[in-house]
């Protein structure tokens, strides 16, 4: 009997020790390598984002020295890639499956922008007035939103203002189509319709963020920008306060703003 017993207890000590052992090798996981196209060098800084096939951003990475990435994916299904690099086109990956428990890798190559001839442009210069952003960093110290300065953005290096606003915890970044982007504020719901939060540039309402329904990025770029914030339809400052608040408020701050 103390023989039988014994060989139970190390059996079910056998067991739980597979369990624990084989638990990493359950997740679902895209791995490759970035490089140029040209060149076939490795791109070290890349962002590699995993997206659901209406476009919503479930993981992200950045590729190392060797230019490889690594994402667990949430759970088994159908996912797309997009890889942006400063100096690269944007790379949208055909749509692909995911298996549970599985490694798929994915190798993938950036092309680089095309060198245009120098451009010389004459023009008045008009000096930047600090007084927007006195209120800008104001607010930010209230903290009741979202705040992005422009030293943050120079460190992204992102080439979208969508991109901007990726994992921030309140914000949603959705496709409009196509390989356009706009913004959503979480939580945020209007009955019979979407949602899509009013959109302020320079103290001057430009409309809804998805301007005409293609969203914010064919007008606003990351190099124009001093500073952003966002705001929950509770959190909107009076001095956003004149339209229609219950989708949010997006304010952008552009480097001449007056």
């Amino acid at each position: 009997m103390r023989r039988t017993n014994a060989g139970i207890v190390y059996a079910v000590l056998l067991a739980l020790v597979c369990l624990v052992v084989a638990a990493p090798a359950t997740a679902q996981i895209v791995t490759g390598l970035v490089v140029d196209r040209s060149t076939r060098e490795p791109i070290v800084g890349a962002s590699v984002i995993l997206l659901e096939p209406d476009g919503r951003v479930r993981k992200m990475a950045i590729t190392d020295d060797t230019g490889t990435y690594s994402i667990t994916a949430p759970s088994p299904g159908r996912y797309t890639l997009r890889v942006d690099a400063p100096g690269y086109n944007t790379h949208n990956e055909q749509q692909f499956a995911v298996l549970a428990g599985r490694r798929l890798e994915i190798d993938m190559s950036l092309i680089s922008y095309v060198e245009l001839p120098a451009v010389t442009v004459t023009a008045d210069s008009v000096p930047f007035a600090p007084g927007p952003l006195e209120g800008f960093y104001e607010r930010k110290e209230m903290g009741r939103g979202v705040f992005i300065t422009r030293d943050e953005i120079e460190t992204m290096g992102v080439p979208r203002f969508t991109d901007l606003l990726r994992m921030r915890p309140s914000v949603e970044v959705v496709a409009t189509g196509g390989s356009q982007y706009t913004i959503r504020i979480k939580g945020t719901m209007r009955i019979g319709g979407d949602c899509p939060p009013q959109l302020w540039v320079d103290n001057v309402r430009w409309g809804t963020v998805d301007l005409d329904g293609y969203g914010p990025d064919r007008s606003i770029f990351p190099s124009e920008i001093e500073a952003i914030e966002v705001y929950r339809p509770s959190a909107v400052p009076i001095d956003f306060a004149a339209f229609d608040l219950s989708c949010g408020a997006v304010v952008v701050w552009t480097r001449r703003a007056p």
